[in-house]
């Protein structure tokens, strides 16, 4: 008996879930930690101070993190979260960080192709 590729995708969404919502809250519990990565452009182009883009960026992954978990909206927020991080590892390189975001930025679009699959509430 083979396990129905549902499985999968319940592991893939709540994985990734779960990566947004760790990576959100560092942002919100410890903002100062994270201004520098926040390229200059950000802050002259918004206005806004590199911590207020980390505070925002931290609710934003929270918050779709959350409809990821829930199986609510799930290829909406896969997809501008694929973007959102697909644009991250393009600001940062070929290094590390930059490619591990790649591969994030590539299981979220395989989501939104895909589906939310079972214990969802889309």
């Amino acid at each position: 008996m083979r396990p129905s590729p549902q499985w999968g995708l319940l592991v893939v969404r709540v994985g990734l879930a779960g990566v947004l919502l760790w990576f959100g809250a560092q942002q919100l519990l410890h903002a100062a930690d994270w201004v520098g990565y926040v390229p200059a452009y950000a802050t002259s182009l918004s206005g806004l101070s590199a911590v207020t883009i980390v505070l925002a960026n931290g609710s934003a992954e929270i918050a779709f993190g959350l409809l990821l978990l829930l199986g609510l909206f799930t290829r909406i927020s896969a997809l501008i979260m694929g973007v959102h991080l697909a644009l991250i590892a393009l600001s940062l390189g070929l290094n590390q960080i930059g490619v591990r975001d790649w591969g994030l930025a590539a299981a979220l679009f395989g989501l939104a192709i895909a589906g939310p699959g079972m214990w969802s509430l889309d």
